[in-house]
């Protein structure tokens, strides 16, 4: 596996399970969920469910409301989708936490505002956050909670003394929400912090 994967799946799981006090019941939405149940096998104790992205809505349809701790999604197309969004909301309950992959920030502004709106209309915690690759690309996901705030609210304890990761740490964790002026700008009003 590649580092540009492994700070990838790293940073969609990690940032959210060092996020929340207690996670347990987890559902992962990709196409390729092993690389985020490999990363989410370094915790105990968690019920961890997946499910293709083409079955994102009618999975989260069937499940109950508060069902989950933890949403990762895997493509950033599904955060275009209102009833996704609210759906994920709903299974997710008062403190749920969600990290997805999003559309680049700098390069994409108009699907990111599109998909910054949608998951805004559910969320009062919206924080973009950004990490980068071997080749030096930038990557951006974002962190949607109802309760937890991922730079006041993260474990540090579980951040630091986790074995195992390659990219993640608590350093990285609260510097990825770092963003420049001229992003803050450009999304003002729809990031929620």
């Amino acid at each position: 596996m590649s580092k540009e994967l492994n700070s990838y799946f790293e940073m969609l799981v990690h940032i959210p399970m060092c996020t929340h006090a207690e996670p347990k019941n987890i559902l992962i939405i990709s196409n390729h969920s092993e690389s985020f149940v490999k990363e989410l096998k370094k915790y105990k104790e968690l019920n961890i469910s997946t499910c293709f992205l083409a079955d994102a809505v009618n999975k989260l349809t069937d499940m109950s409301e508060g069902s989950l701790d933890l949403l990762i999604v895997d493509d950033e197309n599904l955060l275009m989708d209102k009833i996704f969004c609210a759906l994920a909301k709903r299974a997710l309950g008062a403190k749920g936490v969600m990290s997805a992959k999003a559309s680049s920030l700098s390069q994409n502004v108009a699907n990111a505002k599109a998909e910054l709106g949608n998951l805004g209309e559910n969320f009062r915690i919206l924080m973009p956050y950004s990490f980068a690759t071997d080749d030096d690309k930038i990557l951006f996901a974002y962190l949607a909670s109802g309760y937890y705030h991922p730079t006041a609210d993260i474990n540090l304890q579980r951040a630091d003394l986790t074995e195992g990761f390659e990219y993640y740490n608590s350093d990285i964790a609260v510097s990825a929400f770092s963003m420049p002026n001229s992003i803050r700008k450009k999304y003002l009003g729809l990031i929620k912090s």
